[in-house]
């Protein structure tokens, strides 16, 4: 009897394993770690020890699967270090680390040249650990491979592990009060905004920001919209669509009123 119900326990468990792991039914929320450690190098060393060899899931932050920047929100946050959750907004905050000074627990970043859209733990020795979405599991690779080296774009550093020195990220915030309307004007010429009054297709303006808002953009993307954004003056205008029709539009805003509760139906002209 107590054979079978050890069994049945750890069947139960590798289930809670595998489910947790699945991709089917996922609701995409951002789940915050629990604290588990004080920032040390024999936590960082426990977290990525636990992590490696698990498996890549993309939009996953752990225990039991991650993406890239999933591995690093989760393995940070459960020392009490908070960043932001994506690549490219965890490379555009932290302290800038020349490739020369990088040390263990700095988070090192590649891309395109223009937005990081990977990242990864260096752990010393030229080596960073990652969850790689091409090998789909948390492995350990060199910064001098080929690839890695031609699509480096640069380290941060949240934790100074060697003399307790944390920095904070700085926050992404709108450009306006989501609270009222916006008091920056939109632009109304060709390929640019109108109101709905107008011929085109409608969109919803989410917002427009001062900074490159990669959390609010992964939030919506995760909930199943489609996301356009567009940059002028140094500000970033987020928009969800097209819709064929203003109704439609208005069902949207219906279907995610937490996401979209301050969006405003335009109309993007093409003449």
């Amino acid at each position: 009897m107590i054979y079978l119900k050890i069994r049945y326990a750890i069947l139960a468990f590798l289930l809670f394993i595998i489910s947790g792991c699945s991709t089917s039914g996922y609701d995409y929320t951002i789940h915050k770690p629990k604290v588990r450690f004080k920032p040390s190098l024999s936590a960082l060393d426990r977290l990525n020890r636990e992590a490696l060899g698990r498996k890549y899931v993309w939009a996953e932050e752990g225990p039991y699967c991650y993406d890239c920047s999933g591995l690093t929100y989760y393995n940070f946050g459960s020392m009490g270090i908070e960043i932001p959750r994506v690549a490219d907004a965890q490379f555009r905050n932290g302290i800038p680390v020349p490739r020369d000074q990088l040390q263990k627990g700095d988070l090192v970043f590649f891309g395109n040249g223009y937005r990081a859209n990977h990242v990864g733990i260096y752990i010393g020795d030229g080596k960073f650990e990652h969850a790689s979405s091409a090998k789909k599991r948390v492995i350990i690779s060199s910064l001098d491979k080929p690839y890695y080296k031609r699509h480096y774009m640069g380290a941060r550093r949240y934790y100074n592990f060697y003399n307790a020195q944390k920095f904070k990220p700085k926050p992404i915030t709108p450009a306006y009060n989501t609270k009222y309307e916006p008091k920056v004007s939109v632009p109304v010429s060709q390929n640019s905004y109108k109101p709905v009054k107008n011929k085109g297709k409608y969109y919803l303006l989410v917002g427009i920001y001062k900074n490159y808002p990669s959390e609010e953009i992964m939030k919506l993307q995760l909930s199943g919209m489609h996301v356009v954004t567009n940059s002028s003056g140094g500000l970033y205008k987020v928009l969800v669509g097209p819709y064929e029709s203003e109704a439609e539009a208005k069902k949207s805003i219906n279907y995610h009123p937490t996401l979209l509760v301050n969006a405003k139906i335009v109309k993007i002209i093409n003449s």
